[in-house]
């Protein structure tokens, strides 16, 4: 992927039983049906559960039907959300570090100050700029910031939450996949 181009596709929240190989067996099964992953969050295991986020590189609605139908069939799988824009909030974070001629600093500082974003590090040819947004607007600090040399770029996996307000798709063993 290239800088500052956030790929659409589909964000699946999985709960699976915290075993030795649930994640292995979850990365099989979207190999094996030839999902590009474009992250995958895989947290610590709390009450005997660990919540995989994944981001999957598709739009279509039948091939993910499909694929929650495969998650579901595993032992390891509890259950499977669809978060979307629209039901869930959804951020990410990233560390930019520019490099540019002696005495741009200040316009470096400008465009983060201009997407509150943080320096973290700077002295007088580079800076580090680190931010927590949207992921739309990450895309646009990157860009922002391209006009400088771009020497490292590190973008966490999305952080999604179900908006508590707001009904989310729950596909659980026994129903079927719903639409909004």
């Amino acid at each position: 992927m290239k800088p500052g181009r956030h790929q659409a596709g589909a964000v699946l929240r999985l709960d699976v039983l915290a075993t030795p190989l649930a994640v292995a067996r979850i990365a099989s099964i979207l190999a094996h049906r030839q999902f590009d992953v474009v992250t995958m969050d895989i947290a610590a295991p709390v009450d005997g559960l660990r919540r995989i986020t994944i981001e999957v590189d598709t739009a279509d609605d039948v091939r993910l039907q499909q694929l929650v139908k495969f998650l579901n069939r595993s032992s390891d799988v509890v259950k499977v959300i669809r978060l979307s824009d629209d039901t869930s909030h959804n951020r990410r974070g990233a560390f930019v570090t520019v490099a540019f001629p002696e005495g741009r600093l200040a316009e470096a500082v400008a465009i983060a100050r201009a997407f509150s974003a943080e320096i973290v590090e700077a002295d007088r040819t580079r800076c580090t700029v680190f931010t927590a947004a949207e992921p739309a607007r990450v895309d646009d600090l990157v860009r922002a910031l391209s006009g400088f040399t771009i020497r490292e770029l590190v973008m966490a996996a999305p952080l999604r939450i179900p908006r508590p307000l707001r009904k989310h798709t729950a596909t659980d063993r026994g129903h079927t996949w719903g639409q909004r």
